[in-house]
């Protein structure tokens, strides 16, 4: 029985994992897993070795302070790996810890399979020369991602978003509604903050203060809010009442495809759950605060106009985004109440052709590439 190494903490990054596991189940290979992953994975079968929450911190100044935590984690990962020696190491996400991993595991002669790269299309493109020398293969989720590997000489692969699957087996909009307990005959608006702890403590009270706008402008306005977590529903409360946030607004954990099903509009933080919104063809506003140092910093790197992924893949602003000091509730909730209108039949119109650009390659051919690392 061969062994496989899997690091992947956050939802989306488990979302990888499982489908990147049934498929080694349909390639015919019989692996034992270990990793530092979620609960997801870990009820999959994969036995975790280490507590991965520090990896879910962002930002600059954020890293800094949690470095030691982090220095202890890669020391862990890479002791781990030199008594078990698995036959390949899957990084998904997480660029700056796990290119330390990728280049540990190269020096320990194990093969490095790296789902979901660094973003060196928006930034710091140079690290494609790294890349070239500790990873023997690159699963891609985005078409204009490929040609960057390829000319570099790195073997690639395009996944098909598993997004794509996943949404349309997400309930309709009545059904969803009554599973939350929400009314079917009036509006609903659905907030997604984001998956970590550090997203919510700069968002939260801005989106309370956006939900009393909007709520003054529609009285029968529904609200439910998705977190990715429940251990998250504290740092979220503590927020949402300092915003004073509306006592009725229904919190719900790990439900997020359902809630974006029930809703007609959606306030959506930047990350994957903006790609999830567009899929489940739901009209949104993407908004995002960091430390304002972290802030200035990636502002002078980054290459790309638009930070929401739907915005990126159809190169034009869909989906307004509100960064920084722009976030603030007046102007979101003035946005947020035109989806409720003809604004937001038209983004759902320019968000047509997405579908198509996330289409991957076969699953065989996957299945190849994971016969190929694991044996």
């Amino acid at each position: 029985m061969g062994k496989v190494f899997v690091l992947a903490v956050e939802r989306s990054g488990e979302n990888l994992g499982l489908e990147i596991m049934a498929n080694a189940v349909a390639a015919g290979l019989d692996l034992q897993w270990s990793g530092v992953v979620g609960s997801r994975l870990q009820a999959a079968g994969v036995r975790n070795i280490a507590d991965g929450e520090v990896l879910v911190v962002i930002g600059l100044i954020e890293v800094l302070r949690h470095y030691g935590a982090l220095r202890r984690l890669y020391h862990r990962v890479v002791a781990h790996l030199k008594k078990e020696k698995p036959l390949c190491v899957i990084l998904i996400d997480h660029p700056a810890f796990n290119l330390r991993i990728a280049k540990a595991a190269k020096a320990l002669g194990i093969r490095v399979l790296y789902v979901v790269g660094p973003q060196i299309w928006a930034w710091r493109g140079q690290r494609i020369h790294q890349i070239k020398q500790i990873v023997d293969q690159m699963l891609v989720l985005f078409p204009f991602e490929v040609p960057i590997y390829a000319k570099a000489g790195v073997p690639v692969q395009l996944l098909a978003h598993p997004l794509l699957e996943q949404t349309a087996a997400a309930p309709n909009r009545l059904t969803a509604r009554a599973a939350l307990g929400l009314t079917s005959d009036q509006p609903v608006i659905a907030l997604l903050p984001g998956s970590r702890r550090g997203e919510l403590e700069k968002l939260s009270r801005r989106y309370a203060e956006t939900a009393v706008l909007l709520r003054k402008q529609m009285p029968h306005l529904q609200i439910i809010v998705a977190l990715a977590r429940a251990e998250l529903a504290p740092t979220w409360n503590q927020h949402w009442q300092r915003g004073a946030g509306p006592e009725d607004a229904v919190l719900v954990s790990a439900q997020t495809r359902t809630v974006l099903a029930a809703a007609d509009v959606v306030l959506v933080a930047s990350g994957t759950a903006t790609l999830e919104t567009a899929l489940m063809a739901r009209p949104a506003v993407v908004v995002y605060v960091l430390n304002a140092l972290t802030y200035a910093f990636a502002r002078r790197l980054v290459k790309t106009p638009f930070v929401a992924m739907p915005n990126i893949l159809l190169k034009e602003a869909v989906y307004p985004e509100f960064l920084q000091k722009d976030f603030t509730p007046d102007r979101v909730a003035a946005t947020l109440l035109s989806l409720f209108g003809e604004a937001g039949q038209d983004q759902l119109r320019r968000l047509q052709r997405l579908r198509d650009l996330l289409q991957g390659d076969s699953p065989e051919s996957l299945q190849q590439v994971l016969r190929k690392m694991f044996t």
